[in-house]
């Protein structure tokens, strides 16, 4: 039987997200993308390759508009958006600029992110997201460096530095962006108030996610 067609966006609760690349600088040990075979409750997520353009994106998030509108437009899938920066860019600028109607341009546009990007792109890039991104979900895990490479397990290019990348990252965020959160994934083994702390420290409010059932892909 052949695999369901990959899926480029899918609705979760009030929001359309965006099935963006299935790239990744980290290998997170709390991510499902295996364990649930690439599926996300019902909706193939395994993109093969075949990584939708912005045009391809807004023509699915226009259907959905269509069926009923939602509340925001959210980057996130089984890969780090910020791997096709120009393609998030570009998306949220289609819907900024008003050439997305239906989708209204006061439509709120979110990213959840490593926090990597600026690591990946030897650049600042949070300047680049003003007054397209208006709300940012930064996955820091934790206050503690070595515990965050044992959690995140970023690739070589990105393990000696990545901590503190992603902390100049949710920084700049927290200066430029209308809304920044740190989030920190439920475990035994994290100091939950001192990953607050350092949430607060950096600009950013602190969320704490429960981790996602093995068995409810």
């Amino acid at each position: 039987m052949d695999a369901p067609k990959p899926t480029i966006v899918y609705r979760y609760k009030s929001g359309v997200y965006v099935n963006l690349t299935n790239r990744c600088p980290t290998a997170c040990v709390f991510c499902v993308r295996n364990s649930w075979k690439m599926a996300y409750h019902g909706s193939n997520l395994d993109l093969a390759g075949a990584e939708p353009s912005p045009a391809e994106i807004i023509d699915q998030a226009r259907k959905e508009w269509e069926t009923a509108p939602f509340d925001e437009l959210v980057f996130c899938g089984y890969g780090e958006p910020t791997m096709r920066l120009e393609a998030v860019l570009a998306t949220a600028r289609l819907i900024k600029s008003g050439k997305a109607a239906p989708i209204p341009p006061s439509a709120r546009v979110r990213l959840n992110t490593n926090g990597l990007a600026n690591a990946v792109w030897g650049r600042n890039v949070v300047p680049e997201m003003k007054g397209l991104i208006d709300s940012v979900h930064v996955s820091l895990n934790t206050a503690d460096p070595a515990q965050w490479k044992e959690l995140m397990r970023p690739m070589a290019p990105w393990a000696a530095g990545g901590f503190e990348k992603v902390k100049e990252f949710i920084r700049e965020a927290a200066l430029l962006l209308p809304e920044v959160f740190a989030t920190a994934v439920e475990s035994g083994g994290v100091d939950i108030e001192s990953f607050k702390a350092l949430a607060v420290k950096l600009g950013a409010r602190p969320r704490v996610r429960p981790r996602l059932d093995e068995d409810a892909g």
